[in-house]
């Protein structure tokens, strides 16, 4: 049963052994994926807009980037922590304690691996549709996005096409280091603290 949505995709950190297995098994959910051997190169190209869901191997630095996806788009985005050798019952409370939404073993069986992701993305689906703002609203987005330069209006489209701060760069022929000024710029104009909230605020107002 694909997964809807205008942004989907997920992320998937895992050896090479089973990092094709993973994008194979998301697809089934209508998910592409963006993979990664190491946690290091998935936090360089990982997009403004959040991942549908996330695998992230452990020993490949799953628990690094765990961090990463908590503090850049909070508590909402489905991560999943994987191990091959360490799934004591010990490590499953430790990657838990951290944030995971769930710790499986490597081995598990595909249908079932299946089932708890899509469990997580419709249980992080149901909390966002809960705080949805009244339409009303979208005239207060207009009023904000009015404060915006041109330039900053860009940017934000294109994160909200779910481009990466490198995509847009290029996009736009600047550097990743103005892109991220712009952003920072735009985020202070409309009061927002994360790019999840400057999508969101996009999408509502049509931009």
């Amino acid at each position: 049963m694909p997964i809807d949505g205008d942004v989907a995709y997920a992320l998937v950190v895992a050896g090479d052994h089973v990092r094709a297995d993973y994008v194979r098994l998301l697809a089934r959910l209508g998910l592409e994926s963006d993979s990664f051997v190491r946690a290091e190169d998935a936090q360089a190209a990982l997009r403004f807009v959040a991942p549908t869901a996330a695998i992230l191997e452990v020993e490949d630095g799953g628990c690094s980037m765990l961090r990463v996806l908590r503090d850049r788009f909070g508590p909402e985005v489905p991560v999943i922590l994987v191990s091959a050798d360490r799934t004591a019952p010990s490590d499953v409370v430790a990657g838990l304690l951290i944030g995971a939404d769930d710790y499986a073993a490597e081995k598990m069986d595909a249908d079932e691996f299946l089932a708890r992701v899509r469990r997580l993305i419709d249980r992080s689906r149901r909390a966002a549709a809960q705080t949805v703002m009244p339409p009303s609203e979208a005239t207060v987005d207009l009023g904000l996005l009015a404060t915006l330069t041109s330039r900053e209006r860009e940017v934000l489209a294109l994160i909200a096409s779910g481009m990466s701060q490198k995509q847009v760069a290029t996009t736009l022929g600047i550097s990743v280091k103005t892109v991220g000024a712009h952003v920072q710029n735009l985020l202070s104009k409309l009061g927002l603290h994360s790019r999840v909230q400057a999508v969101a605020l996009a999408v509502r107002a049509g931009v």
